[in-house]
């Protein structure tokens, strides 16, 4: 858990992620902001709808894995 509070505490809002959990996986879903006192990220879902999107509060602990964006994956193997 808290690794995934780290990555969202670091993460910039307006960064677009997918994030799984074990009952759903969010595709696209843009970041909004990190709530360090519950441990929970706020993100927009589905916001290519008519509708706007869907806000989606998540807690770090239901986060099962996060594709990150290209900037901050690890690319020190780059020089290989």
């Amino acid at each position: 858990m808290d690794d995934y509070c780290s990555i969202l505490q670091s993460l910039s809002s307006g960064s677009e992620v997918n994030i799984h959990t074990k009952d759903k996986t969010y595709y696209n879903a843009i970041f909004k902001k990190f709530y360090p006192r519950t441990n929970t990220a706020l993100f927009m879902t589905d916001q290519f709808y008519n509708y706007g999107g869907i806000p989606v509060l998540i807690h770090c602990r239901n986060i099962t894995s996060m594709d990150l964006p290209y900037s901050m994956q690890d690319i020190s193997d780059e020089d290989e």
